[in-house]
């Protein structure tokens, strides 16, 4: 019954718009009308779209997983400097949902996804675990552990590609491998380098009982925006380095970067970023020995979302695209954009804005919109870190 219920008021979030009364929310929101069941967030959306706002007072929300009966999956990133994290389950009910924590004490947890197997796994920042929500209280049976978790970005996001395999994001320790030792002999960077890099994405492959690990590709500085599209390529959106030798570029440059992710490449970090030219830094150099980007991002915008978006519901413009939550603080983040795929799977040469207008004013806050995924209704699920709230794009 419990099941049924939830299936039936997660279908209801479909309703039509109508007419409802302002109201000011405490994380700064204030609502007008409905999207769906919920209190529309009043933020310039796509034509035939509206954003919902379904749940608030997360902390700071970072992974989500819509589940088949309707319930929703996020994890809460908790503190930066300790084991505060938290598993947080909302369960739809009229006008909304109802949070409950599920787990606390959790080690900056990012990730959530559902596996080969169909388990639901969980990333803290140096393991991944097979969650049980069947047991109570629900138990975390780690899988993958010994991840490295030091330095600039400790926070692990992981895709599970056709083959069961585990690709998981090693973010760079540093900006722009300013940490390493000043006598290099080759003036490359250890760290991006070495057999076990980091600034990778390591692929985890289960046989006869052991893990095989690889470095499927390098030069990625921090691979939090991670998806696999429908011809089974892995897409990658990429945070390029903060700063340029003598802190050239400010909000302009360097561009961040949309990959397609291929086995044994090198993305360049830390010598080339977008379209910048090899860093003086480490010698003398030629970007184009590198993997280069398959689209330029804004500069800053902060890919940290991505999830394919075919979804019949869905207006027929939007379907078949790449849709990337643009996370920056910066004026070219607080976006989610969409890149229209053609029949080879190759994206638009420009993306199109599906939600805009996050520039703090008097209807809603400056938003951060952090981790994305559809469910099987056609509906978008956005975690917002910056304000600690859950939100729902969805076809009107």
């Amino acid at each position: 019954m419990r099941r049924l219920l939830a299936t039936v008021l997660g279908a209801l979030v479909l309703a039509t718009v109508g007419p409802a009364r302002a109201a000011p929310r405490d994380d700064g929101y204030r609502t007008h009308g409905q999207c769906g069941v919920l209190p529309a967030v009043r933020l310039h959306v796509a034509k035939g779209f509206c954003v919902g706002l379904a749940a608030r007072r997360l902390g700071l929300p970072r992974g989500v997983l819509p589940l088949p009966d309707g319930r929703i999956l996020v994890t809460d990133l908790g503190r930066w400097d300790a084991a505060r994290g938290r598993l947080l389950e909302l369960t739809p009910r009229a006008g909304g949902y109802d949070v409950q924590p599920r787990l606390t004490g959790l080690d900056r947890p990012h990730g959530l996804q559902t596996g080969p197997d169909g388990a639901i796994y969980l990333a803290e920042a140096s393991r991944i675990s097979r969650l049980r929500l069947d047991r109570t209280p629900p138990v975390l049976e780690p899988v993958i552990v010994n991840l490295p978790a030091i330095g600039r970005h400790p926070l692990k996001q992981f895709v599970v590609g056709a083959d069961g395999a585990f690709y998981v994001n090693i973010g760079s320790t540093s900006d722009h491998c300013e940490d390493a030792p000043e006598a290099r002999a080759d003036l490359r960077c250890p760290e991006a380098e070495r057999p076990a890099a980091g600034a990778a994405i390591w692929r985890y492959r289960l046989r006869d009982g052991r893990w095989e690990v690889q470095v499927f590709a390098r030069g990625v500085r921090n691979a939090m925006a991670l998806a696999f599209g429908p011809d089974g390529s892995l897409w990658q959106g990429e945070n390029s380095r903060d700063t340029l030798p003598g802190n050239a570029g400010g909000d302009t440059r360097p561009a961040d970067e949309l990959n397609r992710i291929r086995a044994g490449s090198h993305y360049g970090w830390p010598y080339c970023s977008g379209a910048e030219p090899f860093d003086p830094a480490f010698g003398k150099g030629d970007c184009r020995r590198f993997a280069a980007p398959e689209r330029l991002l804004p500069a800053h915008a902060a890919p940290l979302g991505m999830a394919f978006y075919d979804a019949p519901t869905a207006p027929a413009g939007w379907r078949r695209s790449l849709v990337v939550t643009f996370h920056g603080y910066r004026r070219h983040g607080h976006r989610i954009v969409a890149w229209p795929l053609d029949a080879a799977g190759t994206p638009a040469k420009r993306f199109r804005i599906l939600v805009d207008g996050w520039q703090a004013d008097a209807d809603h806050p400056l938003g951060a919109p952090t981790d994305i995924k559809p469910d099987a209704l056609g509906r978008l699920w956005v975690t917002e870190d910056r304000n600690g709230t859950l939100l729902m794009l969805a076809p009107n």
